[in-house]
């Protein structure tokens, strides 16, 4: 101790591995670094499972590392079970913005008390919502959380929502076919003049609950006819609005003559779809 030899940037050298312990206290709790033991080199260990970097007046210290990894071998598992029902348990969590109360020194050396902003969660409310996994530990009258158990369930979350996105998908595109095959009977067997430039909006209000203006512009050229048609999700036509003239117009559509619900509705010009927006009649 107090040389410079290996290293002159430590006072304290070390050949070998290093213990410390309470012992002859029972129980004795130790804290074991090995140095040379084979991979990985340098092991830093308790024989209590666990570790706690802290100083007095301030709690838990930050700790940085390049990388952090931990133990996932299948072989230290028993009753692997897939989480099913991800998207229910990731709703439970409440994401929460909030400021740290510390008690830390500054650069100068001095104990300052003040706050600093973080994103997360409440260690409470999580334990309450998942008692059946130790997600919360207790230690020096605080609770503490495992984030790292949230990304699995944030996972099957994820997995869930492409399922349902897939089969929204799937769904659309069944009725997009079952509307394109309503168009069949406008359809007609000679060429027809371009209509690029007419236009469908959406709907306002949408939702609505007493009326709603659906606003739309035709272009003038070689303009022969138009509507509006309306389907249902299922794709049948319920209603069919005759437009006689091009240029800006709008439709009203009362609540009136819709059950509430969810619909299509297609602008046709010269027997072509221009563009179909959905509206939802609360």
């Amino acid at each position: 101790m107090g040389t410079n030899y290996p290293n002159p940037e430590f006072k304290c050298h070390i050949t070998g591995n290093l213990l410390l312990t309470t012992h002859p206290a029972i129980p004795a709790y130790e804290l074991r670094m090995k140095v040379g033991n084979g991979w990985p080199g340098v092991e830093i260990g308790a024989n209590n499972d666990k570790i706690a970097f802290w100083a007095p007046n301030i709690d838990y210290n930050d700790l940085y590392a390049a990388n952090y990894f931990k133990s996932s071998d299948g072989k230290l598992k028993s009753e692997i079970k897939a989480i099913e029902t991800g998207l229910e348990k990731i709703q439970k969590l409440r994401p929460v913005h909030y400021s740290i109360i510390d008690n830390k020194l500054n650069d100068k050396g001095e104990k300052v008390e003040g706050t600093h902003k973080e994103f997360g969660f409440i260690a409470q409310e999580v334990e309450k919502n998942f008692p059946e996994v130790k997600i919360t530990d207790d230690a020096k009258d605080i609770k503490l959380l495992d984030y790292d158990q949230i990304i699995p369930i944030t996972v099957s979350a994820i997995q869930e929502l492409k399922m349902i996105i897939d089969s929204l998908k799937k769904e659309i595109a069944d009725l997009q076919n079952q509307k394109n095959n309503s168009f069949s009977s406008f359809a007609p067997e000679n060429n027809l003049p371009s209509t690029n430039n007419s236009r469908l909006y959406q709907n306002k209000p949408n939702p609505f609950t007493e009326k709603t203006v659906i606003t739309y512009s035709i272009a003038s050229d070689n303009f022969s006819s138009a509507s509006i048609l309306v389907f249902d999700m299922n794709g049948s036509l319920l209603k069919q609005y005759p437009i006689t003239a091009s240029g800006n117009g709008e439709l009203v559509i009362k609540s009136q003559e819709l059950k509430a619900g969810m619909y299509f509705y297609s602008l046709i010009v010269n027997q072509q779809e221009i563009d179909t927006k959905k509206m939802i009649l609360n």
